[in-house]
């Protein structure tokens, strides 16, 4: 695990973007060395940790774990303690750039547009200028990025989320936080684990039931990477729900498996009140924010009352110390200031490359993109000028500090006649529903409760109606028509009128129901939308070209989507003016999947989910070819919300207080794939204005032994006339015993290629790729394995095909770790690490460790070697492990690990792959060094007493 907060590679970005990052190296102490020794830069981690703590009281303990409200300058809060010469520690939002109301700053594109990227190049300076705006805020940690799964579209926040896959949501996420970290900012990843919906969060009735094969394989890896590839400093604890417990509140996940099994150092910060009882403590939960509802007095109480033991305390404290430690914030707090200027040119000329690159093209008929510069142009639509969506709301959203808007980036761009309808009103042009039409008039005083009147329609056709939050404080406010949600508001910033088209029939009465916090309940008729639709539809026909930009600015934190369909009549308005124009553009601004009625009539579609500030800039760079679109969908595109995964009632949002996750491994792409359900667009899809050939697929061997590596090789040909970038992806199918999806990602390389111009891409399918989680540890399965390579998920999108036998494997090995609940300061313990058995291959240059905490001693009482094990043969070697004598009492994690090689590395074995010499001269040519390697881990929490 890297436990450097700077690496190579963060600082090649930060160096890029010219923000070079801070020093780790000690700098000028903030304190007495003399009266605080621990400052000393020169000592181990360990010993700086323990000499600190052991001068703190209950209470200095108490202030680092408690949040101390929202009244400080950050959003979260570590009060300094300058006793113990300890600076204090702000922690501020977010995914997309530094949130929570604070200006001069860059508002990045959003996550989603980052993972279309499908490029970790990107993922580190995106994560690289997140850090250098924290740090000039001063700000020690970024909470971010989220990594959750987007389980379904529906979620609020999808748009902050990477993908609904887990290898792209890992490796993207893995760059991003060494991205942030090489600024010497924490990555604050978030949130663990399973959390993929706003309704009834941080309630039971928001209570996940998944299998512990669907946690390891689908919602866990990119915080096992997030930890063991990049060395997250910190995750933060999620609203769910897992199993019947809160997550901050369960000790299966926080203890069991980030501490145990993913062996994580760094500390646990809850969710906005997250926490619902003490117990959290004993779960392992670190730090509650941002108030002190149980940290504070009741934890102290328990503390001191002995219900809760120092030493659990102790073990709260000692990691988020030893970040701070690890991070130089005792040496060289974070010197920044809320109100400095943290936006550079460097950084906004980033945002929109960035949002060019992650810009994807859906459908482009008769190629009428990219747009000549001298074409008369119909822009038409509120989010083109009037109503722009940049991004995402709640905890996410960036005030951005300009903003250009598509229309001016196309005016900017374009050399010919550019012409702009509105198309429809603003929502809040919207007007207040006549007396006559509304039983019981709405005033326009904000309240909180519930509101129900009925509708009579003046008129048959399409409607707007529309309701304003103005709470700001993250409550849902719901319209329902006739019993059946149409918006749901959730109060969050930037917007706070939601709208959304209905059908209804002149003289017939509705049942309008509003319950929340309202302010406002207003409409459009069909003749009023009218009004805005013609004159659109009339500049529309007039040009050669027509440019509809429409966006969906509902999602957000705290609320879900009741449907994929754009907010207000925006539907209609694209198919008014397709009706016309046969070249008309849509542009997509949404930070999720939505449904496109219209898709057959129109000529092209731009997906830009949320761009970002230079939205405009980067928007017309694509549309009139300065720039080639490249990105790739990292989510699915339904063609209805009938074809989700999750598309039952008892699956999203939960019935009973339960929410069921039955689709399983199911999740996107690889339901619909199972289910063999066509969607809209499959995940990994993207067009461009260049066409690419693939060929040349090659595998390292044909039959592998279930330890060493295949490597896959296959050349990536740009066909077209113009330079442009691709997104090779490789797939993977299992033997049908394994109970896998149809196919999984397990690789991916963006190419960038010259009219022409050939590359050969290379991945490597190790084998923790061919895992599956049976019961307690990993497992494999013989059988045949089936390589794709292309540019989408669908088989319609990977031309290139092989296979590759396993015939023996090293099957449900795990590592256990067997030691004593608690081990006496200066003291010593037997603790034994086991290799289970398991499969039917042998085993060769087997070797046993056990990771022990600075201080501790592990000493191996038998030979950690076996020079071959043979098939479902297990292994143990006792270690005596010495307690250091002068530590505070507190939890700690002992670590097993097993590395071995398969039998062609060591001589005699069954491998089919040694009846193949020409495979290991293929690994060579290839680029493949050695056999090999897996490594095994397990560990178990054991107390240090005193």
């Amino acid at each position: 695990m890297i436990r450097s907060p700077v690496t190579q590679g963060a600082l090649a970005a930060a160096l890029l973007l010219g923000c070079a990052p801070l020093a780790t190296a000690a700098a000028q102490s903030v304190g007495d060395p003399t009266k605080c020794p621990w400052l000393n830069p020169t000592l181990p981690l360990a010993t700086r940790v323990n000499l600190i703590m052991q001068k703190m009281t209950v209470a200095d303990e108490i202030n680092i774990v408690q949040g101390n409200g929202s009244s400080q300058p950050y959003v979260f809060y570590i009060a300094a303690n300058p006793t113990l010469c300890m600076p204090a520690l702000g922690y501020e939002d977010g995914p997309a750039g530094v949130a929570d109301g604070l200006k001069n700053v860059t508002q990045l594109p959003a996550g989603v547009v980052l993972a279309a990227t499908f490029s970790r190049n990107l993922a580190l300076q995106y994560g690289s200028v997140i850090g250098a705006e924290q740090s000039a805020k001063g700000s020690a940690a970024d909470l971010g990025p989220t990594v959750n799964i987007d389980r379904d579209p529906r979620w609020g926040r999808s748009f902050e989320s990477l993908s609904e896959d887990p290898t792209l949501t890992a490796q993207i996420g893995k760059n991003e936080i060494e991205g942030i970290q090489g600024q010497r900012v924490q990555a604050q990843v978030k949130h663990f684990v399973a959390y993929n919906q706003e309704t009834n969060r941080n309630t039971q009735a928001d209570d996940v039931l998944v299998t512990d094969r669907v946690l390891h394989e689908i919602y866990e890896p990119a915080f096992a990477t997030a930890i063991r590839g990049a060395g997250a400093a910190s995750l933060m604890c999620a609203y769910s729900s897992v199993n019947g417990f809160y997550s901050c509140q369960s000790r299966s996940l926080l203890t069991g498996v980030l501490r145990n099994e993913y062996n994580f150092k760094g500390l646990v910060m809850s969710d906005y009140g997250a926490i619902h009882d003490v117990v959290a403590a004993l779960a392992g939960t670190d730090s509650e924010q941002p108030f002190n509802t149980y940290f504070g007095a009741p934890l102290m109480n328990a503390v001191l009352n002995n219900t809760i033991p120092r030493a659990v305390l102790n073990s709260m404290v000692a990691p988020i110390v030893s970040e701070a430690f690890r991070f130089g914030f005792f040496n060289a707090p974070p010197s920044g200031s809320t109100t400095a200027v943290a936006t550079t040119p460097a950084h906004v000329a980033f945002a929109t490359s960035l949002a060019e690159a992650g810009t994807v093209l859906l459908q482009n008929q008769g190629a009428t993109l990219p747009l000549t510069a001298g074409t008369d142009v119909a822009v038409i639509g509120p989010a083109a000028s009037t109503q722009v969506t940049t991004g995402g709301g709640g905890s996410a959203y960036v005030i951005p500090s300009t903003v250009v808007t598509p229309l001016d980036g196309i005016r900017a761009a374009s050399t010919g006649s550019v012409t702009y309808a509105q198309g429809l009103p603003n929502d809040t042009q919207l007007a207040a529903i006549p007396a006559g039409d509304l039983s019981a008039p709405y005033s326009g005083t904000p309240f909180a409760g519930s509101y129900t009147a009925t509708l009579t329609a003046p008129e048959t056709g399409t409607y707007v109606l529309a309701i304003t939050n103005p709470c700001g404080c993250y409550t849902p406010t719901t319209l329902s028509i006739n019993g059946n949600a149409l918006i749901v508001n959730p109060g969050t910033p930037p917007v706070s009128t939601y709208s959304a088209a209905v059908s209804l029939t002149q003289g017939q009465t509705y049942t309008v129901a509003i319950s929340g916090a309202s302010g406002g309940l207003n409409w459009a008729t069909p003749s009023q939308l009218q009004a805005y639709i013609a004159p659109a539809v009339q500049v529309a026909a007039a040009a050669s070209a027509a440019v509809v930009v429409v966006a969906d600015d509902t999602e957000s934190e705290a609320t879900d989507r009741p449907s994929l369909s754009l907010p207000s009549a925006q539907d209609e308005l694209i198919a008014a003016v397709a009706a016309v124009n046969p070249h008309t553009v849509v542009v997509v601004q949404a930070g999720a999947p939505v449904t496109m009625p219209w898709l057959g009539s129109v000529s092209s579609v731009l997906d830009t989910f949320y761009p970002g500030e230079t939205d405009g800039t980067a928007l017309a760079a694509v549309l009139y070819g300065a720039a080639n679109p490249s990105g790739h969908l990292p989510v699915t595109f339904p063609a209805r919300l009938a074809d989700v995964p999750a598309a039952t009632v008892a699956q999203f949002p939960g019935t009973g207080g339960v929410v069921d996750y039955s689709e399983g491994l199911l999740v996107g792409y690889r339901w619909y794939d199972a289910k063999s359900i066509t969607p809209l667009f499959p995940f990994g899809y993207g067009l461009s204005y260049t066409s690419f050939r693939y060929s040349g697929l090659k595998l390292s061997s044909s039959a592998v032994d279930g330890v060493t590596p295949v490597v896959v090789s296959a050349v990536v040909t740009n066909t077209g006339k113009v330079a442009g970038s691709d997104v090779a992806q490789l797939y993977l199918s299992f033997p049908a015993a394994a109970g896998e999806p149809p196919r999984k990602l397990v690789g991916f390389r963006r190419v960038t290629l010259a009219a022409g111009q050939s590359q050969t891409v290379r991945f490597t399918i190790a084998p923790s790729a061919e895992w599956w989680w049976n019961g307690n540890a990993w497992d494999e399965s013989s059988g045949t394995y089936h390589v794709y390579v292309g540019d989408s998920s669908a088989l319609t999108g990977l031309p290139l095909s092989r296979t590759y036998t396993m015939s023996t494997t090293i099957g449900n090995r795990g590592v256990r770790v067997i030691a004593p609940r608690g081990i006496a300061a200066g003291q010593s313990a037997t603790v034994d690490v086991t290799l289970s058995a398991g499969g039917n291959e042998t085993l060769n240059a087997v070797s046993l460790a056990l990771a022990a905490p600075g201080g501790w001693r592990a000493v191996p009482m038998a030979s950690t070697t076996r020079q071959t094990l043979l098939p479902g043969q297990a292994v143990t070697v006792p270690f005596q492990v010495t307690a250091p004598s002068g530590a505070v009492a507190q939890n700690v994690t002992l670590y097993g690990t097993a590395d071995f090689s398969p039998g062609v590395c060591g001589g005699a074995s069954t491998s089919a792959q040694e009846a193949n010499p020409a495979a290991l001269f293929n690994q060579a040519a290839l680029g493949v060094t050695g056999c090999g390697k897996v490594t095994r881990h397990g560990g178990v929490q054991v107390r240090l007493q005193r």
